[in-house]
């Protein structure tokens, strides 16, 4: 008669275990679902943050030239400066700073050069720098919104990618 008594306490005790460590999931569960919308917004905000601001170049100094020799500023020299000045492409999901100097050994240093880079080109100096399974087409995607300066797209984009691939 007593073995029946202990197997229905044995699975009473398992009974009650299982109901516990279901009721942690889901308190931990609720936990992530309600604080996820806050973590967010705090993304999007540090990216708005974070948006670049053109950097001026700044004159260096030269000796005084006679008013005949000095030449008049061209209008297309501070434009072409601006676009000079280098981006911090590891903001892109997936791009370390190894991966930005392999960029940068090809000439994209700038989100609007990495958005308008052919996709075959990118990939080969992958391949020859030996990462033959990284993909840069999410890159590029990620780059287009950059260079927009579409910053929340961003932010979104970037918490459905992982390694700068769809999940």
């Amino acid at each position: 008669m007593r073995a029946p008594v202990l197997a229905s306490n044995f699975w009473t005790t398992v009974l009650w275990l299982v109901i516990t460590i279901l009721l942690i999931l889901l308190i931990l569960y609720l936990i992530w679902f309600f604080t996820r919308k806050r973590r967010k917004e705090e993304r999007v905000s540090r990216a708005e943050a974070a948006q670049p601001s053109p950097i001026l170049p700044t004159e260096t100094a030269q000796p005084a030239a006679a008013p005949a020799e000095a030449a008049p500023p061209s209008p297309a020299a501070p434009a072409a400066a601006v676009e000079a000045v280098a981006d911090d492409l590891t903001r892109l999901e997936g791009i370390g700073p190894k991966t930005a100097q392999v960029l940068a050994s090809i000439g994209i240093t700038t989100f609007q050069a990495l958005a308008t880079a052919d996709y075959s080109r990118v990939k080969q100096a992958l391949v020859e720098a030996g990462w033959p399974y990284m993909d840069p087409a999410g890159w590029i995607e990620q780059a287009q919104l950059a260079a927009e300066g579409r910053w929340e797209e961003l932010a979104l984009l970037q918490e459905r990618l992982k390694g700068g691939r769809q999940q």
